[in-house]
């Protein structure tokens, strides 16, 4: 989803289709990441997405069923490849990343305990330029939206210098979430699991996401 998007991108329409089947009309704000979950946790907008589902979150949001498996994996410069064939060489290697972005269980706790050292920026141009001008190692993100983000923010001789390795650190579901402050967001979410699951059967869903997943 991004505002720049016609109809702000593949995954927003999917949303927004799903909630006008049930009789819901969607509006979208865009912030970063850390700002997007404050909104939802003051209750200034009535949900937030897409997210992967953590302890914290759950104890204060409803989840929705799957909106899309994500494929995380390490982005890296084409001039110094890093060769992670260990858990030592991964420690090695420096890292950007989103400003309260989940990377799952796993790379969290390693960041947590400082086992790797990450730089954190607000947002996907930052932090593939860092890749560029080689202050980092390595970027973790979803391989579809990694390179989309390549697309509209970097000529195609920047392009040119990034590749990602093969194998994902993560796979992972990503949902939307509405907070359990309103009991009545837990009955909306299950409307909402009903009708992206007719879209996905007749054939809409991968109409649209077919958008998302090209790079």
């Amino acid at each position: 989803m991004a505002s720049d998007l016609p109809n702000n991108g593949a995954i927003a329409e999917i949303i927004k289709e799903a909630f006008a089947d049930i009789g819901y009309q969607v509006f979208f704000e865009f912030y970063p990441w850390a700002r997007a979950m404050e909104q939802a946790q003051l209750g200034r907008v009535d949900g937030t997405g897409l997210w992967l589902k953590t302890d914290s979150r759950e104890s204060e949001f409803y989840f929705s069923e799957p909106v899309l498996e994500e494929k995380h994996v390490f982005f890296y410069n084409r001039t110094d490849k890093p060769i992670l064939d260990s858990f030592e060489a991964l420690k090695s290697c420096s890292y950007v990343g989103l400003e309260d972005f989940s990377y799952g269980i796993d790379l969290d706790n390693i960041i947590r305990a400082k086992q790797i050292n990450m730089h954190r920026v607000s947002n996907d141009e930052q932090a593939f330029g860092m890749l560029l001008k080689n202050r980092v190692s390595i970027y973790p993100q979803e391989m579809a939206v990694g390179y989309y983000q390549l697309r509209q923010h970097f000529s195609e001789q920047d392009m040119n210098k990034i590749a990602h390795i093969e194998q994902p650190f993560m796979r992972k579901n990503s949902h939307i979430i509405l907070s359990k402050v309103d009991k009545n967001n837990a009955e909306i979410l299950k409307m909402f699991d009903k009708a992206l699951h007719r879209m996905k059967q007749s054939g809409r869903y991968d109409q649209l996401l077919a958008k998302v997943i090209k790079f």
